[in-house]
């Protein structure tokens, strides 16, 4: 027996005992499509009679089962040998076609297990951008984590965000997009809006854009409300209580502009709109010019650069603890 002829007996003992692995059983279909009828007959030949004792079928049921076949399925030429080579062959045939069944399942199987797995896409010392499948396109600030499963679009559109983001998503009828966080979701079909959920904050904020969404809490106290341009939604994790307010989003999604421009703007909004911009915390120990307004543009400028800039202007120092600014307001 020559080497393709003993590879292709020993995979149908593997098939046989149920131990033959994916890989293997398509060596074994290729191995017995590229064999001439006389080839293949001796050894299965060999095979139907070490397995004689356990298929105790009359040749009847052999006969029956030929036909049933035949009706159902396209034999190549090869299977037209002798009579008892046909009901040998119809056996054959019924398990290579079970095992084509069991492979296909196994291969749909594995492709289910990739669509499960998650995409991570972290955001760290800078902000980012990310196209999703569906060519929605998502704005990630720095230390913002964004998950999404790999089939994403196939059925749902549905992702996961720790951070803050803004996101720009493509309208679908058919298939809502729904930004999941740890306290509440946000589902749309598609607009614009900034989401801001970092674990570190004491509070989770939807801000719109454009459209129209759903705020919904995913733990007690359920809630529910809905937004429109110009709206922001609020949670608030002590008491798990949304809250819906007006905004003109200029502090919200001043992380996202190319320039930070103020006019006539409260001292206290500047600093909210650094914070969102460079994802810091700026705390004030004497509040008194906190209401001044100020006026001015910054393009390129780093958040020490505005801050200098700042203190010229309001007579303040500030010092820095890590992601911590600390204001004192001069006498």
């Amino acid at each position: 027996m020559d080497m393709r002829n003993s590879d292709i007996a020993d995979l149908l003992l593997k098939y046989h005992s149920g131990h033959i692995s994916r890989e293997e059983f398509v060596r074994l279909k290729t191995l017995m499509e590229q064999s001439r009828d006389e080839e293949i007959k001796p050894i299965l030949q060999q095979h139907w009679e070490l397995y004689s004792d356990e298929y105790l079928l009359s040749s009847t049921k052999k006969g029956e089962l030929f036909h049933r076949l035949e009706r159902k399925i396209h034999l190549p030429k090869r299977f037209s040998l002798l009579r008892y080579w046909i009901q040998i062959a119809a056996s054959i045939i019924l398990a290579v076609g079970i095992g084509m069944s069991v492979m296909v399942y196994l291969q749909y199987r594995e492709l289910q297990l990739l669509g499960e797995h998650n995409v991570t896409i972290r955001s760290n010392d800078s902000p980012s951008t990310v196209i999703l499948p569906d060519g929605t396109k998502v704005r990630l600030n720095m230390n913002s984590v964004l998950t999404y499963k790999q089939d994403f679009g196939h059925k749902d559109r549905t992702v996961k965000l720790s951070g803050e983001g803004y996101f720009d998503v493509t309208h679908c009828e058919e298939k809502r997009f729904v930004v999941e966080t740890d306290y509440i979701n946000i589902t749309v079909l598609g607009t614009s809006f900034n989401v801001y959920a970092y674990e570190n904050k004491d509070f989770l904020e939807m801000s719109l854009v454009r459209g129209r969404v759903c705020v919904n809490t995913n733990q007690p106290p359920y809630n529910c409300l809905y937004a429109r341009p110009n709206e922001k939604i609020t949670f608030d994790k002590s008491t798990g209580r949304l809250r819906l307010e007006h905004t003109l989003n200029h502090v919200e999604t001043s992380w996202v502009q190319p320039m930070l421009t103020f006019s006539h703007t409260p001292l206290h909004e500047v600093f909210d709109c650094l914070e969102r911009k460079f994802n810091v915390t700026i705390c004030s120990v004497n509040t008194a010019l906190a209401d001044d307004s100020y006026t001015g543009t910054f393009k390129d400028e780093s958040l020490e650069d505005i801050l200098d800039i700042l203190k010229l202007h309001y007579d303040f120092d500030y010092t820095r603890m890590h992601d911590t600014i600390r204001i004192e307001m001069g006498k």
